[in-house]
């Protein structure tokens, strides 16, 4: 009996081999300060776009609790897309695993571990100044938003700079200079050569005008964005955005009111490509251009387009305002089904970006692309921006919603073909549809 006794207690023991090393503990000298410095400090640094810094142990660590929650909820860093879609470059969400860190490094007192230096800001992205170009004159922005005749707050103005190019560019990045980063959250950008927007500059008191940047079907953001965490966009080697000769910069400022009145007097620098082999960066626009919503109405909208050239997606950029709660991109490519190119479950406005692909990505000729939106005019949608409620019915020539895909076709007359096609796709959504 004793023996038998023995003999369970023993099987009962794990052996030396099977026994697990206990959990270390989070520090910041590993891994916290490695957390910061890649996805936190680019923002939050005493000149940089963030209201307060994360660079030091100190920093840090007088926030803990609070950095510990909203990385825990998904609020921090800023980025909305789920794993669902394509690879994206400039990654800037948390792994499940950095989340549980920080929350445990909290909890643990925060402990220092072995070393103590501070998280090393990333150095910028520099690019070549082939041309700067600057605003003439500050603009005066204003300390608080103020609601427009549309029952939207005024967060946005837009600017012209002139060019001056006597030939076409062919520019393949872009950077956005500004003295408040704390301010000017997302910067969009189209050329224009028809002198429209001077027409509307004029009409203004002061440098620039309210209103989106669009001009006639050509959307702000057909050149990209830059903006918080990334005020460089760059291009993949080989593409470029083309520039008519005789052209200006459209550029449409997001900003945030500090609470103080800004001077802004912003600066765009533009690095241009001479490859003759380069391929230009066109947009296939998904969008709604009427919406008609009832208080209280939840719908989700969708739009198609079976695309006629195999073209290489390089990248999109969501239009669509708070209303908006999620929105999804899917390709149905033929002989293969279909994939999900972006899909954003919880769509935040104030994070206005272009998410441009790790790698271009070919969509052959026949790809039917769908980009659907969920669209919540009620109470609970804490971003809706028509508060207090009221019939939602919107239009707009490039899109109540909208989502622009950046794309190249293979060579020069499947280019010609592509613009063509789309032109007419543009033209053919202006007459509002029969009920």
């Amino acid at each position: 009996m004793i023996q038998t006794l023995f003999v369970m207690f023993a099987i009962s023991l794990p052996c030396a081999d099977a026994a697990t090393s206990p959990v270390q503990t989070p520090t910041w000298g590993d891994p916290i300060r490695a957390i910061m410095q890649q996805h936190c400090v680019s923002c939050h640094h005493d000149r940089g776009a963030a209201p307060f810094a994360l660079q030091t142990y100190e920093q840090v660590a007088r926030r803990a609790d609070f950095v510990a929650a909203v990385t825990s909820e998904g609020l921090m860093p800023p980025w909305p897309p789920s794993d669902q879609g394509l690879a994206l470059a400039d990654h800037r969400g948390l792994s499940a695993a950095e989340r549980s860190a920080i929350r445990a490094w909290a909890n643990a007192g925060m402990p220092i571990g072995d070393d103590k230096s501070p998280a090393v800001i990333p150095s910028a992205e520099s690019i070549r100044h082939d041309m700067v170009l600057s605003m003439n004159e500050a603009w005066p922005m204003p300390a608080e938003s103020r609601e427009n005749w549309g029952r939207r707050d005024t967060d946005k103005w837009t600017f012209v700079l002139p060019l001056d190019n006597a030939e076409g560019l062919q520019v393949q990045a872009i950077e956005h200079v500004t003295a408040v980063p704390t301010a000017m959250h997302a910067i969009s950008y189209l050329t224009d050569h028809t002198n429209l927007p001077q027409w509307q500059d004029a009409r203004t008191e002061g440098p620039g005008h309210y209103m989106a940047g669009d001009v006639y079907d050509a959307p702000t953001g057909l050149m990209g964005t830059t903006g918080v965490g990334g005020r460089v966009r760059r291009l993949p080697d080989g593409y470029h955005w083309p520039v008519r000769a005789r052209s200006s910069l459209i550029m449409q400022s997001h900003y945030r009111p500090t609470g103080k009145a800004e001077q802004v007097q912003d600066t765009v620098i533009l690095e241009l490509s001479a490859d003759e082999d380069s391929r230009p960066v066109r947009v296939i626009n998904l969008m709604k251009r009427f919406i008609d919503l009832p208080i209280g109405g939840v719908e989700v909208f969708r739009d198609s387009l079976t695309i006629p050239e195999t073209v290489e997606l390089v990248g999109m950029t969501p239009r669509v305002m708070g209303i908006c709660t999620s929105l999804q991109v899917t390709a149905d490519i033929p002989g293969e089904g279909l994939i999900v190119l972006l899909d954003i479950p919880d769509y935040d406005p104030h994070w206005r970006m272009m998410f441009q692909l790790d790698s271009p990505y070919e969509l052959p000729a026949g790809t039917l692309l769908t980009a659907q939106w969920t669209i919540e005019n009620t109470e609970e949608n804490e971003r809706n921006p028509f508060v207090p409620l009221d019939r939602l019915a919107m239009a707009k020539r490039t899109g109540s919603l909208s989502i622009l895909l950046h794309v190249a076709a293979e060579d020069a007359v499947a280019d010609q073909s592509l613009t063509e096609w789309h032109v007419l796709e543009m033209l053919s959504r202006l007459r509002r549809p029969v009920p």
